[in-house]
């Protein structure tokens, strides 16, 4: 299979950092050991991160490794210099390396890795299967190659809150109305799409294509609230801010790309403006009244890891 560079082209250039470390919540303290077992690390392995983005996942891995080392890679010279600050930022620089590389053909001898991981890399790859042939062969035999996956398969729960603002019951009717029509319809023509070939559901299968052995399946949902009190409040606040301001970038955005599908499906130019001012109004609201706000806004999704020996 050729490579096609489009998708490629196009995460050189992303710069929704706020995007990469939002996920953050996502890696909890209470399910560090089970990833650590899952992906095979232990407190002495030299770990790779594909497609680290900011590397908030190199960071997670990183806590627990004692004499090891944790390298992360993307082709995204942004996220790198970003990363990398934030590395400084956390005196993680002798835990944490980033580096600008192309996953296609890295810059790493065979066999050097203990065990080799990504989030949500291979997914957005123009070609899955050369990917992930290159995380094998720089993994040594006996490792562990794994790929953390967000799937579309299950939507992601995205609940907008008991607001008291006017409007609120309709902010989430249109907020919703939107997401499915993207997700059931507009997703299928974008450059961001994986293949149907190896779609998420089918990445065991793509582990076995590539030739790794003893595949195991790992499920795990993620659930975060912004009046989960064990979050501090201002991280909540700022947060749950820059959600709603990328929101409606990111909604805009796709929109403009792909309007016929959108007015075909019913959702035109009115919905959509009335869409953004009523997130516009959420936002002014959040701004002024988070501290005693209990509207309970949450997110969730499925979330499984796929891991598998190098013969």
């Amino acid at each position: 299979m050729g490579i096609n560079n489009s998708s490629n082209d196009i995460w050189k250039t992303w710069q929704n950092y706020s995007g990469f470390e939002n996920r953050s919540f996502r890696f909890t303290e209470d399910m560090r050991p089970l990833f650590y077992k899952w992906l095979g690390i232990t407190p002495d392995s030299y770990v790779l991160d594909a497609g680290c983005g900011t590397g908030v996942f190199a960071r997670y891995l990183a806590v627990a490794i004692t004499n090891g080392h944790v390298d992360g890679f993307d082709i995204n010279q942004g996220f790198i210099e970003y990363g990398n600050q934030k590395l400084k930022d956390l005196n993680l620089t002798d835990k944490v390396t980033l580096r600008l590389d192309d996953g296609f053909n890295l810059s790493t001898n065979d066999n050097t890795y203990d065990a080799v991981t990504n989030y949500t890399y291979i997914g957005v790859l123009s070609d899955p299967v050369a990917g992930l042939k290159e995380m094998i062969r720089v993994c040594k035999p006996g490792g562990v190659v794994s790929c953390v996956v967000a799937t579309n398969a299950i939507p992601r729960i995205v609940w907008q809150g008991d607001y008291p603002f006017e409007g609120a019951d309709e902010l989430q009717r249109l907020f919703n109305e939107e997401s499915n029509i993207f997700s059931k319809y507009a997703r299928k023509n974008t450059d961001f799409n994986q293949s149907e070939e190896w779609h998420a559901l089918r990445y065991p299968k793509l582990f076995e294509h590539c030739g790794l052995k003893h595949i195991e399946i790992h499920p795990f949902a993620y659930t975060f609230s912004y009046n989960d009190e064990k979050h501090p409040l201002e991280y909540r606040k700022e947060l749950l801010k820059k959600e709603i301001k990328d929101d409606i970038s990111w909604i805009t955005a796709r929109y403009n790309e792909k309007k016929d599908i959108y007015v075909e499906h019913g959702f035109d130019g009115k919905k959509l403006k009335r869409l953004i001012e009523l997130m516009k109004v959420k936002l002014d609201y959040v701004s002024n009244h988070f501290e005693n706000d209990k509207s309970f806004e949450w997110t969730g999704g499925l979330n499984f890891i796929v891991s598998g020996i190098k013969a």
